[in-house]
């Protein structure tokens, strides 16, 4: 096979990826058993000018599973699947479901608060809404004249 010898013109950066990075930071660990990334929980974040929501999907869990810590503008969940699926005197031929601990660590901007901070979890859908800090919200500061 012959190389080419056309030079690769560098790849446009992505506008959304960059506000992302800026927001989030490149830093986001995710660990599910031994596998690094395949069974973290798939994850939602949305703005408003109050707060930050983050929607996790964790179908199959207890609340008393799931856990949720935030600690120097870092949020992690963790939560535990236990197998119970029923061996006697059956033969699994599959077994997709995900057993196991696994944690999701998002590193959140610096107007995020830590206190204030609401989880809620419903039909398999984990949502955390963490406030922004008072006095990084934006002011309507009303204009008078003389």
């Amino acid at each position: 096979m012959q190389k080419s010898n056309q030079a690769t013109l560098p790849q446009p950066r992505d506008p959304f990826q960059t506000l992302f990075s800026r927001l989030f930071g490149d830093a986001a660990p995710e660990f599910f058993g031994a596998v690094e990334s395949a069974g973290a929980p798939r994850t939602n974040i949305a703005e408003n000018e109050t707060a930050y929501e983050l929607s996790f999907e964790l179908p199959g869990l207890d609340e008393k599973d799931i856990h949720v810590h935030m600690q120097d503008h870092t949020l992690t969940i963790t939560a535990e699947r236990k197998d119970q699926r029923e061996t006697t005197g059956k033969r699994w031929h599959r077994v997709e479901h995900r057993y196991g601990q696994f944690a999701r660590t998002i590193s959140l901007p610096q107007d995020a608060a830590n206190t204030g901070i609401e989880a809620v979890y419903q039909k398999g859908v984990l949502v955390v809404t963490v406030p922004k800090a008072p006095e990084s919200r934006p002011t309507k500061i009303q204009v008078r004249g003389n």
